[in-house]
C-alpha cells in the first residue's frame, strides 16, 4: 500500500448579500419605533408601552399558569386591528379554539397553525402580512435537520435564533417558554 494525498479542491463560499456594515449612533434616524398595544394595559407596560415591530419576546413561567391563555387574550385584541398567527406546537387546533371560547374570544380573527417544524412556522409567519405572530412553546418546536430531541439545548438554541431573524423583518412574536424544575428555562440536563 502506498499513501496518496488528493489535492483538496478549495471551495469559496457561497456569496450572500453584504451586511450593512456599523453606522455611527448619531446618524441612525431618531424616530421612535411605532410602539402596538397589546389590548392589556399592565403587559403593555411591561413591554415599555407596546410591542414593537421586529421584537421577540419570550413570556416564560412554570407550566400551566396561564401564558398560553394570556398569549391567546393579547392575539385576540390585536386582531382586532389585523391578522394574527398563533402557532401552537403543543395543542391541537381544536384544543386551542375550546381555550378561545372559554375566555370569549372564539370568534376573533385568529388563524391557527398546528405546526412544530420551525421552517414550516417560520415560512408561514415571511408568507404573510400578521400583525402579530405567536409561537406557543419554544420546548415544542424543533428544526428536523438536528439530531437533537425538541426541548433539548441544541434545538432550543436553534428554534430560538430562527423565530429572532424572522421577527427582524418586521412581524413582532411572543415566545411561550417553560420554566423547568430547576427554575430555569433550559432544559434539564
Amino acid at each position: 500500500m502506498v499513501e496518496e494525498r488528493v489535492p483538496t479542491e478549495k471551495r469559496e463560499a457561497p456569496s450572500a448579500p453584504r451586511a450593512r456594515g456599523p453606522v455611527r449612533l448619531k446618524e441612525v434616524a431618531g424616530d421612535p419605533l411605532a410602539r402596538e398595544s397589546t389590548g392589556i394595559p399592565e403587559v403593555d407596560r411591561v413591554l415599555g408601552g407596546g410591542m414593537v415591530p421586529g421584537a421577540l419576546m419570550l413570556l416564560g413561567g412554570d407550566p400551566g399558569i396561564g401564558k398560553s391563555t394570556l398569549l391567546l387574550q393579547i392575539a385576540a385584541e390585536v386582531s382586532q386591528r389585523g391578522p394574527v398567527l398563533y402557532v401552537t406546537a403543543e395543542e391541537s387546533e381544536g384544543q386551542t379554539r375550546l381555550r378561545a371560547e372559554r375566555l370569549g374570544v372564539g370568534d376573533a380573527e385568529l388563524f391557527l397553525l398546528a405546526e412544530g417544524d420551525i421552517h414550516a412556522i417560520a415560512g408561514a409567519i415571511r408568507d404573510g402580512q400578521w400583525r402579530l405572530a405567536v409561537v406557543d412553546s419554544l420546548q415544542t418546536v424543533y428544526n428536523p435537520e438536528l439530531e437533537s430531541a425538541p426541548g433539548s439545548v441544541a434545538q432550543v438554541r436553534d428554534v430560538a435564533a430562527k423565530l429572532m431573524r424572522v421577527a427582524k423583518e418586521g412581524c413582532p412574536v411572543f415566545l411561550v417558554g417553560h420554566v423547568n424544575k430547576e427554575g430555569s428555562m433550559r432544559p434539564a440536563a
